[in-house]
């Protein structure tokens, strides 16, 4: 039970209860603003945009050499079955020793990691490989990176981005081989949206308390 000290004022109940309303609107705001940026169901590439994008991502690509005529190939398909929605980016990767490469490495996440948030993207898992429990593929397979995408358009457009030919040729250069597929969750404990959801409340909680202590240090109760 808060105590405080003077006579009890009306204004002063009805300032904190102002105080406390637009606390919350700005809460609840900011949790619908942010989930309709992070997005993750929008609207399936037409099949005239698609062949817009393809055209482009061809005249980018198309002197990369036959793995990224590969990887434009991939894109066109996808685009045939696309639905709009988030989707994740499984990378096997095998990677060059060295400082260099390593260098490498570094640049290009540096480049692509604001590519990414940017679009409401980002990395979900990365790790190394320590050893084998079945079979001998893993053995080609230094790192696992898994990257959540918010739909295949925010894909293509990064990968239309002028800075992303930039980060090509760090990537190169971190990388002897990198295997890509693509996945969507059967069984997922990763809620963004839920996890954020519990930080605003405790955000929220943490606002209310402090509202009550600035008017009960002037000598108002609180609500």
């Amino acid at each position: 039970m808060n105590t405080f000290t003077g006579p009890i004022s009306k204004t002063g109940n009805d300032d904190v209860l102002k105080f406390k309303i637009v606390w919350t609107l700005l809460i609840v705001g900011f949790f619908f603003a942010f989930s309709a940026w992070y997005g993750g169901n929008g609207k399936p590439i037409t099949p005239g945009e698609g062949a817009a994008l393809i055209q482009k991502l061809r005249a980018v690509h198309s002197s990369s050499g036959t793995g990224e005529r590969g990887y434009v190939d991939h894109i066109e398909d996808m685009i045939a079955r696309d639905d709009g929605k988030e989707f994740y980016a499984v990378n096997l990767e095998n990677e060059k020793e060295g400082d260099a490469a390593r260098l490498s490495g570094e640049t290009y996440s540096a480049i692509v990691m604001p590519l990414l948030f940017r679009r409401g993207s980002h990395p979900v898992f990365i790790s190394r490989r320590v050893g084998l429990m079945l079979g001998e593929y893993g053995n080609d397979v230094d790192r696992v990176a898994v990257i959540r995408y918010r739909s295949l358009r925010d894909l293509i457009d990064m990968s239309l981005d002028p800075a992303m030919e930039e980060g090509r040729v760090y990537k190169y250069g971190a990388l002897d081989h990198t295997e890509v597929f693509i996945t969507r969750p059967t069984i997922s404990f990763l809620h963004i949206r839920v996890t954020l959801a519990f930080f605003l409340i405790l955000l929220g909680w943490a606002g209310y308390r402090s509202i009550d202590w600035i008017h009960a240090r002037r000598g108002t109760p609180s609500i």
